[in-house]
């Protein structure tokens, strides 16, 4: 008899123990969020971007016709906004043909439209950019 006593919450103990070891998923950062939601609309143009040489392209506002920086292989670009965009602040890193990472800080999901109307203005423009880029960096030159 005492051996069944401590053997019921021992029992007890090992059958509760696997829910006490699940910690309860984590919610979604504000970052996965985003990537989450802008990825697809910036991946059409990832395989065009790496293989024109773009690395980096920051979309900003308060440059003075400058806001678009592209960084490329060949050297940096800069633009303004095209024409009809309303601003979406963000910055694409392209690591590869397939790879991105992606950060936009004031990024809502009420934005989003935004987003996808900017990524299609923008990226299109910073793969010319980056074409441009190329041929002025391997030019030959005059002398």
């Amino acid at each position: 008899m005492k051996s069944s006593r401590f053997l019921l919450p021992l029992l007890a103990l090992a059958l509760a123990a696997p829910a006490w070891a699940q910690a309860p998923a984590a919610p979604k950062s504000q970052a996965d969020a985003t990537w989450e939601a802008l990825s697809p609309l910036a991946a059409p143009y990832v395989a065009q971007l790496h293989a024109a040489g773009v690395e980096k392209v920051n979309a900003r506002t308060g440059r003075a016709g400058r806001d678009i920086q592209v960084l490329t292989r060949w050297g940096p670009a800069y633009f303004g906004w095209p024409k009809g965009v309303t601003p979406a602040e963000f910055t694409l890193s392209v690591d590869g043909p397939s790879t991105i990472d992606l950060a936009a800080p004031k990024f809502t999901p009420a934005l989003r439209p935004n987003y996808k109307t900017a990524f299609d203005a923008v990226l299109p423009q910073a793969r010319k950019a980056a074409d441009q880029a190329r041929l002025n960096a391997t030019r030959p030159k005059a002398g």
